[in-house]
């Protein structure tokens, strides 16, 4: 639409927004045959600003690769447990299935994150319990780092 139809499209949608001949985008009706109800900024002249920028695409979103157990510990191929590592955000799949919805992705970031920092205490408290009990069982081995 050249910009005197856009004009003219907003100004009918905006005096008689329930009875254009079109449906509307997320209900009701509109004069856009794309059913645009809502027209900003307008009207809209050639000799307006316009604001142009190059739009490439980029990575915007890693739907991971490890997967996780509900307490973010990382399990292998054969669904085992492999004990110490963590996986939250970016990093772990399989939270959202096939496909991610807009935002769900502070799932990934806050609550696995916490959930991975928590499993990580305690399996870190539980290690050093252990060593602590084998030093005073004379059995202790050296660090595996």
């Amino acid at each position: 639409a050249t910009f005197k139809e856009y004009n003219m499209l907003a100004e009918k949608q905006t005096k008689d927004p329930e009875n254009g001949p079109y449906e509307a985008y997320g209900g009701g009706k509109s004069w856009d045959k794309w059913g645009k109800k809502f027209f900003h900024n307008l009207p809209l002249e050639t000799s307006d600003a316009f604001h142009v920028a190059i739009v490439t695409p980029v990575i915007h979103y890693c739907m991971g690769g490890l997967k996780i157990n509900g307490g973010s510990e990382v399990m292998d191929a054969s669904d085992k447990v492999i004990g110490g590592l963590y996986g939250a955000g970016e990093a772990a799949g399989g939270i959202h299935g096939n496909n991610r919805l807009g935002g769900n992705s502070l799932l990934d970031c806050v609550v696995f994150g916490r959930v991975s920092g928590r499993s990580a205490a305690r399996y870190f408290t539980a290690q050093n319990i252990k060593y602590i009990e084998s030093v005073k069982a004379g059995t202790a081995t050296a660090a595996k780092l």
